[in-house]
């Protein structure tokens, strides 16, 4: 990044930033054992989720240690905001000239393609008694933000209509193609189950009570979280998540843990504090970044805390992204979109969706643009094994996505924002309704299934029983690179849902 920026100056002393500084977990490989154990059906210990006291316990960095970490901010000048049970992150804040005391850095301003920001020009550093301690720190700049996967539809319908019309496709449409109304008919809507929304900025109530009511369904139980501040920018990632997620799951409760902007360090005190409050058992975010463009140290605190979810029983699902098989923007070098490539993460790509007119699927193709690849960071997770899982592309890493629903804007969604109807598409909307999917498993059960990935390879390779057909196998299009094709494949991993079958194979 800095390669390429101009040097403008130093930040000014006495502007303030917000940081998150992260702790090494403890006996990190007892945990990667333990998670093999808790989605092994043969093992004793399958399912048996672990409470965040538990998790703390077995593996958070020593009470010591965190309030090591905390004196020493303090000392240098900052201020704590925030601490978390789980003992892996905490929030500080202070001035320019007080951080680069505490971290051995310099922030200075920068210049890029008529942009300007701050950045650290050289690695964080911390007294030696505390190396092994402070795996990272996120807020030394504010250049790469997470970007939201939703896409306006170019078909300008919508619009046409002065925005009085929704245009795409409705929940009930939805409900019926991929059999979500049976599940209804039985009964099952959520209830019971709570969501979590990972997102940044926030939502008008007048505009998710407007989209709601247009379909003829009242507003479900939802509530506002806000990190590191009050968000007033209505944005429409967020007012989609809501809206979406809303319709498919009636009966869940839903919690928007609302950032106050989309940076890193945003994210990060979003992602811990969704884990180490556990309220929720399953959770979305549809936003993300090229993985190559990860700080690796903030990488290595996520990686944690999907653990500790994956752990604890929460399904994570996040967008695999809009850039096809070129996430990163340069369509010479393969790229995969980061939470999604996470293990411990769900990574839900697109397709194409045609209505027939009875309302089931007609044609259903892999989108043009849907993201999936090969990971540069992670390994491939043991429970993700299957037909076409082991291709002429794998080589050990992580393998993105891992099932996919409608994502096109030519066949997308209307979204009611600001006051109006647009059509949207994008992988935003698969993994909000994918976590929909899974409120409705939880509450059928009544209780947490717990991390999607291992469940939904199980049902695939054979590991879980799966008397009904859960996927419907996409056979068709390409992402810029991969083709879609029989079995697991880069595109549109398993494929898009048979929601109430795949409710019965896992309830």
């Amino acid at each position: 990044m800095l390669n390429s920026a101009q040097f403008v100056g130093s930040a000014a002393r006495h502007r303030v930033l917000k940081l998150v500084i992260g702790l090494q977990l403890q006996n990190r490989a007892d945990l990667d054992a333990l998670l093999v154990e808790l989605y092994d059906p043969a093992s004793p210990n399958y399912r048996r989720f672990l409470t965040p006291p538990q998790f703390a316990q077995r593996f958070a960095p020593p009470h010591r240690q965190y309030q090591q970490v905390m004196r020493y901010l303090r000392a240098s000048g900052l201020e704590v905001t925030g601490s978390y049970p789980n003992r892996m992150a905490i929030e500080a804040r202070g001035t320019v000239e007080r951080v680069e005391r505490a971290f051995g850095v310099k922030i200075n301003s920068y210049a890029i393609g008529g942009r300007t920001f701050v950045a650290n020009d050289r690695n964080p550093r911390v007294p030696v008694e505390l190396a092994g301690i402070i795996g990272s720190v996120a807020g030394l700049e504010d250049f790469l933000e997470l970007q939201a996967h939703a896409r306006m539809a170019e078909n300008p319908a919508a619009a046409r209509a002065g925005g009085l019309v929704p245009v795409g496709y409705t929940p009930s449409q939805i409900a019926t193609a991929y059999d979500f109304a049976s599940a209804y008919h039985h009964g099952y809507n959520g209830a019971g189950a709570t969501v979590a929304i990972a997102t940044a900025y926030t939502f008008k109530a007048a505009d998710v009570n407007a989209f709601w009511n247009a379909f003829g369904g009242g507003a479900p139980d939802y509530s506002i979280v806000s990190v590191g501040g009050r968000s007033h920018r209505a944005d429409p990632e967020t007012t989609l998540d809501l809206e979406r997620a809303g319709a498919m799951a009636p009966g869940a409760k839903i919690l928007v843990y609302e950032g106050v902007n989309s940076s890193n360090s945003t994210f990060e005190a979003v992602y811990n504090r969704i884990v180490a409050e556990n309220k929720a058992s399953v959770v979305t975010t549809s936003w993300g970044l090229c993985e190559q463009q990860m700080p690796s140290a903030l990488v290595t605190l996520d990686n944690n805390i999907f653990a500790e979810a994956a752990a604890q029983g929460q399904a994570w699902f996040a967008a695999s992204g809009d850039s096809g098989a070129y996430d990163c923007g340069d369509y010479t070098a393969l790229g995969v979109d980061y939470p999604a490539s996470d293990p411990n993460v769900t990574a839900v790509g697109g397709t194409t969706l045609m209505i027939s007119p009875g309302g089931a699927i007609g044609v259903e193709m892999g989108w043009g643009f849907s993201g999936g690849g090969v990971s540069g960071l992670f390994t491939q997770p043991a429970f993700a094994t299957g037909p076409g899982v082991s291709n002429a592309y794998s080589n050990g890493h992580r393998q993105v996505g891992d099932v996919a629903l409608d994502a096109d804007p030519a066949t997308g969604y209307p979204v009611y924002f600001n006051g109006g109807w647009n059509e949207y598409g994008g992988t935003s909307f698969g993994a909000p309704q994918w976590a929909a999917i899974f409120a409705l498993v939880n509450g059928a059960r009544g209780s947490a299934v717990g991390a999607a990935g291992p469940n939904l390879y199980g049902l695939a390779n054979g590991t879980l029983a799966q008397p009904y057909p859960a996927f419907n196998d996409i056979l068709i299009g390409m992402n810029g690179y991969y083709y879609a094709s029989a079995g697991w494949d880069y595109v549109t991993g398993w494929g898009s849902p048979q929601v109430w079958n795949l409710v019965q194979d896992l309830m």
